[in-house]
């Protein structure tokens, strides 16, 4: 009998492990996709002239995003990627003062788990860019380049082989940064962006 269960054991091992493995598998590869965002953000702009803070401001553009995943196991994939914005996202205006972000970027890393062969859950963690630009008063017009850090989670549903949806939340906050203005002007941003998407993976 002990005997038996041993190899009834070893049999289930066999037949369960390449399934199990599957789930990981069928997230593995390069992937693109397209992707709206919809982002709120809150900016405070201060300088010896006075001060403006933006609360809430939220709009909207796209992105496209690159990805490599990588199956760890049976169930862990890890995902290395990109993801660049097109059109501009608002920060923020008042009477005296509106500015925008511009070319934002980014590369992440994405561990992630497969719940089963279709969806996938995974938390993200990216290196941010973008420029900021400002209008109106003079002491508050201006540009700079911006990096920072990004955190988040997100979803993928493979629709067949190669087709898949994604939704994420991410959570961005740029470093302090000086504007060069008609004063030295300082800006604080943070974003806290929803997107859905679409993708193909090869």
């Amino acid at each position: 009998m002990k005997k038996i269960l041993i190899a009834a054991a070893v049999t289930v091992a066999t037949l369960g492990a390449p399934q199990a493995f599957a789930q990981a598998k069928n997230f593995e590869g390069f992937s693109v996709g397209l992707n709206i965002n919809s982002t709120a953000s809150d900016t405070d702009i201060s300088n010896s002239g006075g001060s403006v803070k933006a609360t809430g401001q939220t709009s909207a553009n796209g992105a496209f995003q690159v990805q490599y995943n990588l199956p760890l196991g049976s169930s862990f994939v890890l995902g290395f990627g990109g993801t660049y914005e097109f059109g501009d996202i608002d920060i923020g205006s008042s009477a005296i003062f509106s500015g925008k972000r511009k070319e934002a970027s980014s590369v992440y890393i994405a561990p992630g788990f497969a719940i089963n062969d279709s969806w996938l859950i995974y938390g993200k963690v990216a290196s941010i860019s973008a420029k900021f630009e400002s209008t109106g008063a003079a002491i508050f017009t201006g540009k700079a380049d911006a990096t920072g850090m990004g955190y988040g989670l997100g979803f993928q549903k493979m629709l067949g082989k190669n087709l898949y949806l994604q939704a994420e939340y991410m959570q961005n906050k740029y470093n302090d940064q000086t504007i060069v203005t008609s004063l030295t002007t300082q800006a604080k941003a943070e974003a806290r962006t929803v997107s859905f998407g679409v993708g193909y993976k090869f």
